[in-house]
């Protein structure tokens, strides 16, 4: 049952947090470019989501990757990794020092590669958690969203959770199908959490050439306007699982942290605002803060 009005000091997956913000996956690597800063950028920060993890190599798409828009930004990233052999034997030992634990985004192009991925980062003592990425396209069934059909997300979510004892969450995706019927999916296949939700799809065009600078043309959208959508899924999801949801998207200011806690997040992510301003987290926990005094 949520507390009114919602405390910062949270729980999740049996350890105990003095923040509820968590940097999302895909804005800062796999924390290693934070740990060698001296400007305490993961102060006020309770874990950091990787950058998604694949099974083979990827180059990612062609740049330019991101684009600004008036009230955010466009990604088009292409889930570009060293695959996930080369990120247990070079990439997570950079990881040990951070001073807060690590959950790997993990993606995939067909259902078994999900739990493939995560066989091979059993092998690092890293990870604390996973966060499985269903928004990626299902190359088997023409390129729509895993995310989009709850018996797709139930079973990667099963099938995950056959080959790991570490917690999971399931981020889902708002652009197809239903977040209630997916998060209630990832539940029922074992998920230990949901991450609600990805980026929306979006697009930006010079109305004088009809060209777009983006080569994919449509791509992932995120802003602080996007906040009463993700506020209205998190609502909607929590009322109908019992397992956590971690909200992602619309962060700018520590009143929507507390926002999202109201709303039923038991976690929240903060992204695109770390583009802006790296010490974001710091900053938000202080205003929240502040505003519960």
């Amino acid at each position: 049952m949520t507390v009114f009005p919602p405390l910062l000091s949270r729980r999740l997956w049996g350890r105990s947090f003095d923040s509820p913000i968590i940097l999302a996956g895909g804005t800062a690597g796999f924390g290693t470019e934070l740990i060698l800063t001296d400007g305490g950028c993961l102060e006020g920060v309770a874990a950091v989501v990787s950058k998604s993890v694949t099974l083979n190599p990827r180059a990612g798409n062609p740049p330019p990757r991101i684009q600004e828009t008036e009230f955010g930004l466009l990604n088009s990233i292409g889930l570009a990794n060293p695959g996930v052999y080369s990120v247990v034997s070079h990439v997570l030992e950079q990881s040990v020092n951070m001073s807060c634990p690590l959950i790997v985004n993990v993606a995939g192009e067909t259902e078994d590669e999900f739990a493939r991925v995560v066989q091979v980062l059993e092998g690092s003592p890293v990870p604390w958690a996973y966060e499985v990425n269903v928004s990626c396209p299902n190359v088997a069934s023409g390129g729509l969203p895993f995310g989009s059909d709850p018996r797709a997300v139930e079973r990667i979510s099963r099938t995950v959770a056959g080959v790991t004892a570490r917690p999971f969450c399931v981020k889902l995706t708002p652009n197809a199908g239903s977040l209630v019927e997916t998060a209630v999916a990832a539940q029922e296949g074992g998920a230990s959490g949901v991450t609600v939700c990805n980026t929306f799809l979006g697009m930006k065009m010079d109305w004088k050439t009809g060209t777009t600078l983006l080569r994919k043309k449509v791509a992932g959208y995120s802003s602080p306007a996007l906040l009463p959508l993700v506020v209205a899924r998190v609502w909607q999801v929590s009322q109908a699982v019992s397992v956590p949801v971690l909200a992602s998207g619309g962060v700018a200011r520590g009143e929507d942290i507390l926002e999202l806690l109201a709303a039923g997040a038991e976690m929240v992510q903060v992204g695109s605002r770390l583009m802006r301003r790296p010490h974001a987290p710091r900053e938000l926990l202080q205003e929240a803060r502040g505003l519960l005094e």
